[in-house]
């Protein structure tokens, strides 16, 4: 398979895979321990839903690691130039990605956990302890540093885009403004988030279109 392709692949399944997760997770009120906010945390929805979202985020660096080999022409001072961001993007893009999913795994697992407990014992007050989970230090510490990293690697690959003269030459912003109001958008009702996950996917699939426009490396 040629770089091409599996960059595009790789795109339009992180696409996707954003897009899925809002649409996917339930979205009960949070405010009050109620028995539907329990089955809400432990269905297969909620967990379905947090590995998409963790796809999305997974694929994001294999997929700026073949844009970084379709913009690196030796021959160009704008190939140079364009992967040399690019590159920075890759290892901002793993690191950040490698970083948030730590914290996902807890979201996804560790709440489904503590929900079913809450379920099969009576005792809904168990449903509280999700806001302890969520707010460890350690825990929300990896989380924003993670998506600030995931931040900067969209911005790197705006500029990626931009200096390698890809056409259309701002095909990186729509996924750099999504990458970076990722973190500040888990504070936004469903609606925010559902047009949030619309970004990303928007953002990822203009990246893919992007990759089939640039010519690989010689």
């Amino acid at each position: 398979m040629s770089t091409q392709r599996w960059t595009t692949l790789a795109a339009v399944t992180s696409a996707a895979a954003f897009l899925l997760f809002p649409l996917l997770r339930p979205w009960p009120d949070e405010t009050v321990a109620t028995a539907a906010l329990a089955e809400a945390f432990a269905s297969d929805r909620w967990v379905l839903a947090h590995l998409c979202g963790i796809l999305g985020l997974g694929l994001l660096a294999p997929t700026l690691l073949g844009l970084r080999a379709l913009v690196a022409r030796p021959d160009g001072e704008a190939g140079r130039a364009g992967a040399g961001a690019a590159t920075a993007a890759v290892v901002t893009a793993w690191a950040g990605a490698g970083t948030s999913a730590l914290y996902f795994g807890a979201e996804t697992f560790g709440v489904r956990t503590l929900a079913e407990a809450a379920l099969r014992d009576g005792h809904l007050a168990l449903v509280t302890d999700v806001e302890s989970l969520r707010l460890k230090p350690a825990a929300v510490a990896l989380f924003g540093v993670g998506l600030l990293l995931v931040a900067a690697a969209g911005v790197l690959t705006a500029v990626a885009l931009w200096r390698a003269g890809s056409s259309p030459r701002w095909a990186g912003v729509p996924l750099a403004a999504g990458l970076v109001t990722l973190l500040p958008q888990f504070w936004g009702g469903p609606g925010l988030r559902i047009a949030h996950g619309v970004l990303l996917a928007v953002g990822m699939l203009l990246l893919g279109w992007a990759a089939t426009r640039l010519s690989p490396a010689r």
